[in-house]
């Protein structure tokens, strides 16, 4: 399916188009993580996130909070220090990628198709196996 296009507010300023991203000259697979100031699994998750980021340039990694207030959101990505961008998620991105708890990961192909989605935690080794022959 195709994956529902957004765009968000990057909480280190900017903003990220899904459909610009992938109208790119050679876009890259995405990886989107719904996460919340208040999930304590995301804690867990994050630095495996960063780590998983940082091993592959190749890929676009951006994590979307969710189902939390903008200042709760600001002052977890500040202590959390993910190394990809963190945003805020808006109700039209909630409706859109809708997760029925927290964390939940999608992988959208640089076609802009959604090819998997995964509810629960992720480590880099999880991330790592959903992107092969992506």
């Amino acid at each position: 399916a195709d994956a529902p296009r957004f765009r968000v507010e990057l909480i280190d300023g900017g903003f990220f188009d899904l459909q610009e991203h992938l109208d790119q000259e050679s876009p890259r697979a995405v990886v989107i993580n719904l996460w919340a100031s208040w999930c304590l699994p995301c804690r867990t998750e994050i630095p495996e996130i960063s780590a998983f980021a940082d091993a592959h340039p190749d890929v676009t990694v951006i994590g979307v909070a969710v189902q939390d207030s903008e200042s709760a959101s600001r002052a977890f990505a500040a202590e959390i220090g993910a190394s990809y961008p963190l945003a805020l998620g808006d109700t039209a991105f909630a409706d859109a990628y809708i997760a029925p708890g927290l964390p939940a990961t999608f992988v959208v192909d640089a076609a802009g198709k959604v090819r998997v989605v995964h509810h629960g935690i992720v480590d880099r080794a999880d991330l790592e196996e959903m992107l092969e022959g992506v």
